[in-house]
């Protein structure tokens, strides 16, 4: 996702200038990331942590990627920010489409399927969000965007520890994309 969103912003930042228009990349995430254990990120490096067959919680894995997310995908856009002009901006938006009856927990126990029997929403009402974010102003960058609307993002995110975090984060995971893709981080 993080890969493809950098290679994504050249041709963002030339659409803009070439159709005078506000380009929008919106990312799905999840709420969540609210409820995401991350004891990686008091280690030393995240990434080599979360990697560990040692100390892996894969049965908290989805929780903690959804947190990634969040947190790098703040950072972009606030890089993003300040890299562009304010006739060239490129909103960059997180947006959380609930639950909805999908086959995406299809192998679920019993515990998710009662959830999402009696608290899913229906697919395209959840598309409703995308549709919202992918539409919404320039209010919405760096936002996460909920039942249609700018909501809260988990207290993580916004505390000292959470913005050492979505730098060290930003940091460890550039490093990686470089390696895959040497030069890509060099546009934002």
């Amino acid at each position: 996702t993080f890969l493809l969103a950098l290679l994504l912003l050249p041709k963002l930042r030339e659409s803009s200038t070439k159709f005078n228009t506000t380009p929008h990349l919106t990312i799905v995430t999840s709420e969540v990331h609210f409820f995401a254990n991350f004891p990686e990120k008091d280690s030393p490096n995240i990434f080599d942590t979360l990697s560990d067959p040692d100390t892996v919680r894969m049965s908290e894995r989805y929780e903690v990627s959804k947190l990634l997310e969040v947190f790098y995908l703040r950072e972009l856009a606030s890089r993003t920010a300040t890299a562009n002009n304010k006739n060239n901006v490129i909103v960059i938006n997180l947006v959380n489409p609930g639950l909805c009856h999908s086959e995406l927990a299809r192998e679920g126990d019993f515990r998710v399927r009662a959830m999402k029997f009696f608290l899913a929403r229906t697919a395209e009402v959840g598309s409703r969000n995308l549709l919202y974010a992918t539409a919404a102003g320039r209010e919405t960058r760096g936002e996460y965007v909920s039942s249609c609307r700018v909501d809260s993002v988990a207290p993580l995110v916004t505390s000292k520890v959470g913005a050492e975090t979505q730098k060290r984060l930003w940091a460890e995971l550039n490093m990686k994309l470089e390696k895959i893709e040497p030069g890509v981080t060099s546009d934002i």
